[in-house]
């Protein structure tokens, strides 16, 4: 008799969905049967804890399924949950089975054959109503591809470079969850040249941190991406999760200038050199800046997003300030902003001088604020609009 299984696959980052697909393309490749929940041997859940809020989002879901659940059926609980913050997980359903982010301790648990060789994964996702309202005013009038790659991801070919980052930010848990793991420039090359000849037209290269992209094969993402845009075609690349470090990396500057790159997520975190430090992020701010007006300056068209907190602790008006005039000088396109949490284990969890919820809600709507009017300031209604669906 066939196992069943049912997948929970939502709510989480790309790279994190990416895994959880590749982990349903596994067991159904081992002729498991993909059902509904009430019907499934075993329900899968693939979770999310960068935040305390996507925490606690998934530890309801668990919850849920945990409730709907029979006897016979087991739940099984994989992604970056289980890693960060287990107890939560146990105090619900102490039968609950947990993984990380490795692929082979499913394998062998299960004792299936590890017979699959993704070149890439092609997500669809549910929007919701103001995302498909955006996607029918774009369709309509603006034709712009920011949103297309932003909204519409399965006319994106996603190809997962790496896993893990070789940072040690402070505040972050992820760095428990994996470690550094890349693939080779070899079979990238052969798995880009699947996407075009299938006629995608823009290739996603997703990561938990692409600057760190082959320091454990003695290879570089320099070296990927000049490998990448020597490609003859009508095609472009968007670049996640790259940490600002890499702008220092040797010709970096002239490969991201090239107009085969067309968006990249660059998270600067904080325009405070002092908040930078305490969250242990290894770079000058001022360099940052001053490399991207140089990428920008070359490759005007180039859609840079990035990613700031609010309320780390310790963060002073003053070093608010200088985050607000970063996002003031519109130099970044678009902006997520997230409201720092501690997270189990981590450095910054101990830190003192905490930043009460008031305060950072009201530096967050500040920051989304002067976000919305840079984005009207420069006639960008793709992403106004976007970052208007953000707040």
């Amino acid at each position: 008799m066939k196992i069943k299984f049912n997948l929970i696959n939502g709510g989480t980052c790309t790279r994190l969905k990416l895994f959880g697909e590749d982990i349903r393309k596994l067991l159904i490749s081992n002729n498991w049967v993909e059902t509904y929940i009430q019907q499934a041997d075993y329900i899968f859940i693939n979770s999310c804890s960068f935040l305390k809020s996507k925490e606690d989002y998934f530890v309801q879901l668990i919850k849920d399924s945990y409730e709907i659940k029979n006897n016979k059926q087991k739940i099984v609980v994989f992604g970056c949950l289980p890693s960060t913050n287990p107890l939560r997980i146990k105090n619900i359903d102490l039968e609950a089975i947990l993984f990380s982010r490795k692929i082979e301790d499913i394998v062998s648990f299960f004792k299936l054959k590890d017979n699959i060789r993704t070149p890439s994964t092609i997500v669809d996702n549910d929007l919701n109503f103001s995302q498909r309202l955006i996607q029918i005013v774009n369709r309509l009038f603006l034709r712009d591809s920011t949103i297309d790659f932003r909204l519409m991801k399965k006319n994106v070919y996603h190809l997962k470079i790496s896993e893990g980052c070789s940072g040690r930010c402070s505040y972050c848990s992820e760095k428990f969850t994996t470690r550094l793991k890349s693939r080779k420039i070899s079979e990238l090359r052969e798995s880009f040249k699947i996407g075009m000849a299938a006629g995608f037209k823009l290739f996603s290269l997703n990561s938990d941190d692409s600057s760190s992209f082959g320091k454990d094969n003695n290879e570089s993402i320099s070296e990927l991406l000049s490998n990448l845009i020597s490609f003859s075609g009508d095609f472009k690349i968007a670049l996640s999760e790259f940490n600002p470090q890499g702008l220092s990396y040797k010709n970096i500057v002239r490969i991201l200038s090239s107009d085969k790159i067309s968006y990249i997520t660059i998270p600067i975190q904080s325009g405070s050199q002092e908040i930078l430090s305490r969250m242990r992020r290894p770079y000058q701010i001022n360099m940052v800046l001053t490399r991207i007006k140089e990428i920008i300056k070359l490759n005007p068209k180039l859609k840079i997003n990035t990613h700031l907190i609010v309320g780390f602790p310790g963060e002073t008006s003053k070093d608010f300030n200088k985050t607000l005039d970063i996002v003031k000088s519109g130099l970044f396109d678009r902006i997520k902003v997230f409201k720092y949490s501690d997270r189990p284990g981590t450095e910054a969890s101990n830190f003192s001088n905490k930043i009460d919820e008031r305060t950072k809600i009201i530096r967050a709507k500040k920051l989304q604020k002067s976000i919305l009017i840079n984005s009207f300031k420069k006639l960008d209604f793709a992403n106004f609009l976007l970052n208007l669906n953000q707040i």
